[in-house]
């Protein structure tokens, strides 16, 4: 638990987002947040899905099962307004554009 918990402060950290934007996005308290990050408190599954959504990276990187992380190169606000549901939405919609990419570039590769 304590290294699930500091992938995820590593990530809110790296990201420049306080513990209490983080707890809002998630609906839970500062403190319970804290707990998580500090591997005292387990986490629902809801919670790791918008987790993703928000540092857009896999299940599997946030329960330190692979270490393959590819953030996205898009700048938000860092003065404290950022709307994390925005950038998760954002994130979200940043990968449906790459599956599209992906399936376009195999038809495209049938097709030849």
């Amino acid at each position: 638990m304590k290294e699930i918990g500091d992938r995820i402060k590593g990530l809110r950290e790296e990201n420049g987002y306080s513990q209490t934007q983080v707890a809002d996005y998630l609906g839970i308290d500062q403190s319970n947040l804290s707990k998580i990050e500090r591997g005292e408190r387990k986490f629902k599954l809801g919670l790791l899905k918008k987790l993703c959504l928000l540092y857009n990276c896999s299940q599997d990187y946030i329960l330190c099962r692979s270490n393959e992380y590819n953030k996205n190169d898009i700048s938000f606000r860092r003065d404290g307004k950022v709307d994390l549901e925005v950038v998760a939405k954002v994130n979200e919609t940043v990968n449906y554009l790459k599956l599209l990419r992906k399936i376009e570039k195999r038809n495209n590769d049938n097709l030849k």
